[in-house]
C-alpha cells in the first residue's frame, strides 16, 4: 500500500526543551551518541528531542538526561521546566504532524480493520519516513469515535529496553510508579475490561515486548492495540499486520 511522503508547511520552532538540551549537550562537549549512552537512551531519541520531534519527554527521560549531563539542582529545574508535561493529552494529531496527502485509502483500511471487533492488534510496518506515525495518529480518533475506545498514545522512541515498555504504558495511563516487574499487573489491573485503544509508536527497537503486549490483549478484552514499526527494505510503502 503506497504512502506518499508528508509535506511540511514552513519551518517549525523545535521548542525550548530541544534548544536547552542541545545547548547543554554541546556545553558538555558530548555527541548525541555519547549523551545517549550516558542516559541509557538511543541516539535516535536524542536526535528527535533536539529537533523538537519529541515534545513530550517523560519525567524519567528528563531525569536520565539531567543525570547524564551532571546538572545541579538549578539546571535540573530549568530542564524540567522546559519540558512539555508528559501526562496524556487529548489526541490532537493535526497539531503534531503534517497533513496527510494521498493516503485516504490506507487510512480507511486501518480504521476498517480496527473497527472490526475481531481485530485486536494491528501493526503498520514500513521503513522510516513513509508516514506510519501520521497514519496511526489520524486513524486513532476515528477508531475511538466508532468504537467508544479512549485512545492512549504511547511513544516508544525514547524507551531503550523492551522491559521498560509496560512501565511506560503505566506512566502514560497515569498510574503510580512501580518496579518494572510489577508494571504489567498494574496496567492490566487498571485497564480490566475498559475499552481502550493503545497506540504504540516506534515499536521496532523494543520488539521483545510483543510477548507482554499479547498477554495484555489476553488479559484485557476491551483493549485494542495499534502499533507502528519499521521493517527492512527501501520501498516507500507500508503494510498492515493484524491478529484477532
Amino acid at each position: 500500500m503506497p504512502l506518499l511522503a508528508s509535506r511540511r508547511v514552513g519551518a517549525r520552532d523545535p521548542g525550548p526543551f530541544a534548544a536547552q538540551l542541545r545547548g547543554l549537550r554541546e556545553a558538555a562537549s558530548l555527541t548525541q551518541e555519547e549523551l545517549a549512552a550516558r542516559a541509557g537512551l538511543t541516539a535516535k531519541a536524542i536526535g528527535a528531542l533536539e529537533r523538537g520531534e519529541r515534545r513530550r519527554p517523560y519525567p524519567h527521560t528528563v531525569r536520565a538526561l539531567a543525570d547524564a549531563l551532571a546538572l545541579d539542582e538549578t539546571g535540573r529545574a530549568d530542564l524540567s521546566a522546559a519540558a512539555t508535561p508528559s501526562a496524556p493529552a487529548a489526541l490532537s494529531p493535526a497539531a503534531r504532524q503534517p497533513a496527510l496527502v494521498g493516503r485516504r485509502r490506507e487510512l480507511g483500511d486501518v480504521v476498517a480493520a480496527l473497527t472490526a471487533r475481531e481485530t485486536r492488534l494491528l501493526t503498520v510496518t514500513g521503513p522510516g519516513g513513509v508516514g506510519k506515525t501520521r497514519l496511526a495518529l489520524e486513524a486513532a480518533p476515528r477508531v475511538a469515535a466508532a468504537t467508544g475506545e479512549s485512545p492512549v498514545v504511547v511513544e516508544l522512541a525514547e524507551v531503550p529496553d523492551a522491559a521498560l515498555v509496560m512501565p511506560t504504558v503505566a506512566q502514560v495511563l497515569g498510574l503510580p510508579q512501580t518496579a518494572a516487574h510489577g508494571a504489567f499487573s498494574a496496567v492490566t489491573g487498571f485497564l480490566g475490561s475498559r475499552r481502550r485503544l493503545l497506540l504504540l509508536d516506534n515499536l521496532e527497537h523494543v520488539l521483545p515486548a510483543a510477548t507482554d503486549i499479547g498477554r495484555l490483549l489476553d488479559a484485557c478484552p476491551g483493549v485494542t492495540v495499534l502499533a507502528t514499526s519499521r521493517r527492512c527494505g527501501s520501498a516507500e510503502s507500508a503494510s498492515f499486520r493484524s491478529r484477532p
